[in-house]
Formats: structure tokens, C-alpha cells, sequence
């Protein structure tokens, strides 16, 4: 692809997406950079499947630095990188792309901010620990690629569809497998990879799973993050079970991308305060 025709006065980096107007990453980042004291610009650029390469092109014949990438641009960006890391190989997606002296490299920034998020907010280190994955989309494959590295000993991955849940336990290897009954298995963590309880998504009032069916669940952790209190969490933190909502994986892979962008890294709690994070476990109201 092309190369830049000349270097902006400040680094340049944007989100791509179609719909694009409901993204809160340049929230994000024009609150870092403030917060950092880093020169740079971040924009959203609506862009439907049919553009992504053009815009691509353009993008670097502008002097970006990179960009944010919504689904399912995600997965379509594939054939368009010269490279990718080893998360986007085996996840089967790509959220963030960086352009390099002509090249455009594909990076996943969600299996990492998901484990700095449990880790760092939740207080829960998967070494060791088993974990029941729920969906089989981008998400899910994110997470399960998350466990795995960080060494859990069991990851179990429930879908309302078995063939998807079957294609993406074989792309894995390691101990991972297909959960179709969920009752008395017993794990330490559930994460929640599906849009079930999302607002807007025609399951607001749903929880994906019954959580009374499972044994010696210790934490609940919902990637959705609007609403910020899910159906999930209010029956996870009736059982008394420590429930976290999506929002500080959002604020983990945004930081994650913004070190690619603009060479800095704030503390996570940056990225936290400008989505207004007031995630707690104890507080049953949400």
C-alpha cells in the first residue's frame, strides 16, 4: 500500500466502523492523550465492508498511525495485513492495525485487555483456575485465547449453537473442550462473550445461563457493557458472586492500542474515568 505524502503536525490514529457513531473509543482517547499530555488526534471514520481497503490506502497516504477497527471489519481486515501477531492468527481477528513504512500489521488488543481487566480490576488471575467461556463469536475466541495463556487448567466454552462452539474448540489446542450441560459443572470464573442482556440487542432482560446450575463459581465477568448492571450480574450478585461488566476490558484494550498509537501508556484509570467507572462487586444496586 501506499506510503504517507507527508507527516501530520501531531500523530493520527481513528476508528472504522459502519455503523460508527455509537464507538466510545474516541472518547478514550482524546481523554488519554489530555490526561498524558501527548500530542495527537484521534477520529471515527464511518466505513462499510465495501470501503475498508480504500480507506486503508488513504488512511496511510494521510500519515495515520493506525486505526481501531469495529466488527466486521475485524475480521475482514485479515486479508488486507502484510502482517499479524500471534493473537490475531489464532483468534481470527484483528481490533487494531498499525501502518509501518508501508505496511499494515494487524494486532488483537481484546485478549490482552481482558486479562489486564481481570487481573487489575476483578482481582482474578486465570493460572491455574477453570473458566466457562459463553458464545462462540470474536469475543468468545478472544477470551478462550486469554485463558489459555494465562494458563487455565479448564476452559469450557457453552453455545446455544454446538457447531460454532465445535469449530472454535478445534481451532484451540489445550485443555479446552465443549460444555453442553452446564449443570453441577463447576468453575471459578464465567465470562460472557455473547451480546445476550446488551441493551439494544433484543435481550435486554435475559441472562445468557442459570447460575445456580453451576458449582463453586467465585466471579461473573459480562463483556457488555451497556447497561453497566446486566441480568447476568444481578443474579450473579443475588448468589452472592462477585459480577464485573465489560467496561474495564474496553478501557484495557484501548490503553493497549493507545501505547501502539502514540507511544504512551497511561494508567488503566484513565481510560476508566472517561467511561465513568464505578464498577463494584459489593454494591448489588450496580
Amino acid at each position: 500500500m501506499s506510503t504517507a505524502l507527508s507527516q501530520p503536525s501531531v500523530p493520527l490514529a481513528c476508528v472504522l466502523g459502519d455503523p460508527i457513531a455509537q464507538s466510545l473509543s474516541p472518547r478514550l482517547h482524546l481523554a488519554a492523550l489530555a490526561r498524558s499530555g501527548l500530542a495527537g488526534n484521534y477520529l471515527a471514520f464511518r466505513t462499510p465492508s465495501s470501503q475498508l481497503e480504500d480507506t486503508l490506502r488513504a488512511l496511510q497516504v494521510l500519515g495515520f498511525q493506525g486505526a481501531n477497527l469495529t466488527a466486521p471489519l475485524k475480521v475482514e481486515v485479515l486479508p488486507l495485513l502484510d502482517r499479524m501477531t500471534d493473537e490475531v492468527r489464532t483468534i481470527g481477528a484483528a481490533n487494531t492495525v498499525l501502518f509501518s513504512q508501508g505496511s499494515v500489521i494487524g494486532y488483537n488488543t481484546d485478549a490482552p485487555g481482558l486479562l489486564e481487566a481481570l487481573r487489575t480490576i476483578v482481582g482474578f488471575e486465570p493460572s491455574g483456575q477453570r473458566v466457562l467461556i459463553l458464545g462462540a463469536g470474536g469475543a468468545a475466541r478472544a477470551a478462550v485465547f486469554a485463558m489459555l495463556t494465562a494458563g487455565a487448567v479448564e476452559v469450557w466454552v457453552a453455545n446455544r449453537n454446538p457447531v460454532r462452539a465445535r469449530l472454535l474448540v478445534e481451532s484451540f489446542t489445550g485443555p479446552v473442550g465443549i460444555c453442553e450441560d452446564t449443570r453441577e459443572l463447576s468453575v471459578d470464573l464465567v465470562i460472557n462473550g455473547t451480546i445476550v442482556g446488551m441493551k439494544g440487542a433484543g435481550a435486554e432482560g435475559q441472562a445468557p445461563i442459570d447460575l445456580t446450575e453451576l458449582k463453586g463459581c467465585q466471579f461473573v465477568y459480562d463483556m457488555v457493557y451497556e447497561p453497566t448492571t446486566t441480568p447476568l450480574m444481578q443474579a450473579a450478585r443475588r448468589l452472592g458472586i462477585s459480577a464485573f461488566d465489560g467496561r474495564s476490558m474496553l478501557a484495557a484494550q484501548a490503553r493497549i492500542a493507545f501505547a501502539l498509537f502514540y507511544g504512551g501508556r497511561p494508567d488503566l484509570q484513565v481510560f476508566m474515568d472517561a467511561l465513568g467507572h464505578h464498577n463494584s462487586d459489593r454494591d448489588p444496586h450496580g
